[in-house]
């Protein structure tokens, strides 16, 4: 499973993509349990900024929006 980097820009569309992610095959996450999908959550919340500037996206991770909330829920599915 990769991070989907479509823009999310509304809660609806956040809420498609937490129906989707709902909806996938958790043999492929990294972080089923409550405990590991937290701690990757946090840890991918706290280098997110990194992360979008290098790869020169326009997402401000000091700002909370609907994108960082829907990248966070996706990398902390896989985030090791």
């Amino acid at each position: 499973m990769e991070i989907d980097y479509k823009k999310i820009e509304t809660k609806e569309q956040l809420l498609e993509l937490i129906q989707q992610l709902s909806e996938g095959e958790p043999a492929n996450w990294e972080n089923v349990s409550t405990q590991a999908f937290l701690e990757a959550l946090g840890a991918w919340l706290g280098s997110a900024e990194n992360l979008y500037k290098n790869l020169d996206l326009d997402t401000d991770a000091n700002k909370p929006s609907w994108q960082l909330f829907a990248d966070a829920l996706q990398a902390a599915l896989i985030y090791e």
